[in-house]
């Protein structure tokens, strides 16, 4: 993917107290934009041959990591704090999708040709097609930023739509990449499920290629995830019943909610105070937003989070069944058989293996 970079440091001047254009460069690709913040710059200082940076103490301090799939997905994990802003204007020659997730800070965006500045902040992602034109995007200095942004090239999209079985189904999906590709972009709450996909990329402990092979798979479920979220939303014209911007956020914190109290799920009632939507509303709207139940979107979270735990560390099926909510871990290794099709030992110890 060929990207052609502008790159801006900003700073104050002591004596005026007006921010000040320090340096501008320009760079023909992701390749030369990391080489330049490194050698020329010293913003970043490459950690030995490795795709890992870090940055320059008189800058701030923290990481930069590049991880580069064969199948034209690239994944950019940053977790810095700055002393001094940065802004960041970019322009790719290649169409190119991209998904950012903002794990914590906030940071400005939008379009050169657009006077809508955007704001995206911890727990949100945003999405939008590089395709020539200029983008940018400012982190404030003392402000920490960590985020996981994933770029899917044209290449990947069209093979994604070809593995698409229904003629029908690859035109929703085709409509959905269509609207971006007009110079569309959105930003929403990450879903607890999309959120964990993105930890455990973040958070992978494998090695060399199997590291690859699990990090490209879970790029894939990132993409179809958001593919999913884009067609349930376009379905919303067609819902029993109305569900307005607001009944949508107060759902996904419902969502949320579930998630952060696995442990001791709180009734139907409990959940409709808890967000401030009468009951009917919450059950009916989330299954129609969701296509699940509230009590089977909680069973289907404490399974993904028990596949997290029993592939990513070394606890044993016991423990896994306590800390996603189970007392009896026979019941869980009943549940986890039904929606995985292996047992829960088995699972863990397939992936401790590698």
């Amino acid at each position: 993917m060929d990207k052609y970079w502008n790159a801006y440091f900003l700073k104050n001047n002591r004596e005026t107290g007006v921010r000040e254009m320090n340096n501008r460069l320009m760079m023909k690709d992701i390749d030369e934009y990391y080489q330049v913040m490194n050698s020329e710059l010293g913003i970043f200082e490459q950690i030995g041959s490795t795709c890992c940076y870090q940055i320059h103490p008189r800058w701030g301090k923290g990481l930069a990591e590049r991880i580069i799939l064969g199948n034209g997905v690239e994944i950019n994990i940053w977790n810095m704090e700055l002393v001094q802003d940065l802004k960041l204007v970019w322009q790719l020659e290649e169409r190119c999708f991209e998904i950012m997730h903002c794990v914590e800070g906030h940071a400005c965006y939008g379009g050169c040709e657009s006077k809508n500045e955007k704001q995206i902040k911890t727990g949100e992602y945003g999405c939008w097609t590089n395709d020539g034109k200029q983008n940018w995007v400012h982190f404030s200095a003392e402000l920490p930023w960590k985020s996981i942004s994933i770029c899917y090239a044209e290449g990947f999209i069209k093979s994604f739509l070809e593995m698409v079985p229904s003629l029908t189904d690859r035109q929703e999906v085709k409509s959905v990449l269509d609207y971006y590709n007009k110079g569309n972009d959105s930003c929403y709450l990450v879903s607890p499920d999309t959120e964990l996909v993105f930890s455990e990329i973040m958070n992978c402990s494998q090695k060399g290629i199997a590291r690859l092979l699990y990090i490209e798979s879970k790029a894939l479920e990132i993409f179809s995830l958001f593919i999913q979220n884009e067609l349930l939303l376009r379905k919303h014209k067609n819902y029993k019943i109305f569900l307005s911007r607001e009944d949508r956020l107060k759902l996904e914190q419902a969502k949320r909610i579930i998630v952060d109290n696995m442990l001791d799920p709180l009734s139907v009632a409990e959940l409709a105070l808890q967000i401030d939507l009468n009951v009917y509303k919450l059950k009916v709207g989330f299954k129609e937003m969701w296509g699940t139940t509230i009590f089977g979107y909680l069973r289907d979270m404490r399974m993904e989070k028990a596949r997290f735990l029993l592939s990513g560390t070394h606890k044993n099926v016991a423990e896994v069944a306590q800390e996603v909510g189970y007392s009896n871990p026979s019941h869980f290794s009943t549940a986890f058989r039904k929606k995985y099709g292996i047992n829960p030992h088995e699972y863990a110890n397939h992936y401790r293996s590698l």
